[in-house]
């Protein structure tokens, strides 16, 4: 019995099996497009545990699935200029783990953000996994740059929050 017990607790603390997705076992709350001039640059997707947007409510997750090629570096300057933009308490290793973690994107790609209960934050490319930032403050203000309400597209915002 002890076993068993020990089985199920080491499961639990596994990461996603390799058949699961990143997003297998939440719901979608919403989706939209981020548009610049003519262009769309990335369709985004929003997920929760029960389908519904609360605040600090882990586990959540983001999924971006872009229509340009964007180089890392513009992706990294992008995130930093946003958390700037909102007022956001960032730290400078965040971009230094991201920056080890991220790749450049192409039309097609998919990078996806779960943020945990725990705080932990997994990304995945393509859905492979990439790893993670263990700051718990990471996660919230990551999402932040498309869920708060002076993010750069209130109306994705509202969409992803399946308003």
């Amino acid at each position: 019995m002890m076993k068993k017990v020990l089985l199920i607790l080491w499961l639990m603390a596994m990461p996603l099996p390799l058949w699961a997705t990143p997003t297998s076992d939440l719901n979608q709350i919403g989706q939209g497009s981020m548009r610049w001039l003519f262009w769309e640059l990335y369709q985004a997707r929003f997920y929760s545990a029960d389908g519904q947007y609360r605040a600090g409510d882990f586990p959540q997750a983001l999924a971006l699935r872009y229509r340009r090629n964007i180089d890392k570096e513009d992706l990294l300057d992008a995130t930093v200029t946003e958390w700037q933009r909102l007022g956001i308490d960032w730290k400078p290793q965040w971009r230094n783990q991201l920056d080890a973690l991220w790749p450049s994107v192409s039309n097609g790609d998919e990078l996806v953000v779960r943020v945990e209960a725990t705080g932990v934050s997994r990304f995945y490319f393509n859905w492979q996994s990439l790893g993670e930032v263990s700051d718990p403050a990471f996660g919230p203000a990551f999402l932040a740059i498309w869920l708060s309400p002076n993010s750069r597209d209130p109306g994705l915002t509202r969409q992803l929050k399946g308003n």
